[in-house]
């Protein structure tokens, strides 16, 4: 009776241990570099996450407008011959006295380098804040 249970327990482990060297090990994926935006407001708090290669750095405008096409955060733009303002995220919309305010590495930028271009990658911190701002004719000072 005891070589019987001896038999079966160790019947049990060999079966086990034979399972275990045929299952297929995770290993870690490497994780696909993103570009992340981050939108902050008093009621509003979201990260959007895009897809990019590492190397690669894509016009920030663009992002945003791909992001606006799908709603996602719905997003209203001005546009000039000169400048780029985002208007309005997700219902919140700017005022005489706050708006909504990109910010690259900790960096603000304004409309005017906006319509120019700016390249961002996966290593950028970017931000856009609904906060304070000073306008002079409708467009937020620096």
């Amino acid at each position: 009776m005891k070589q019987n249970l001896l038999y079966s327990v160790f019947s049990l482990c060999m079966v086990l241990s034979l399972l275990q060297c045929n299952l297929p090990i995770k290993s870690k994926k490497s994780k696909t570099p993103e570009i992340q935006i981050q939108f902050f407001s008093e009621d509003y708090e979201e990260t959007k996450f895009i897809p990019s290669s590492l190397l690669e750095s894509k016009d920030l405008l663009l992002i945003l407008a791909e992001l606006s096409k799908k709603e996602d955060p719905s997003m209203r733009f001005i546009s000039t011959n000169r400048t780029e303002e985002i208007m309005e995220v997700n219902g919140k919309r700017n005022s005489w006295s706050e708006g909504w305010v990109v910010y690259v590495n900790e960096e603000r930028v304004d409309g005017v380098q906006m319509k120019r271009g700016v390249r961002v990658g996966p290593n950028d911190k970017i931000e856009i804040r609904y906060e304070a701002v000073e306008r002079v004719f409708g467009r937020p000072t620096p």
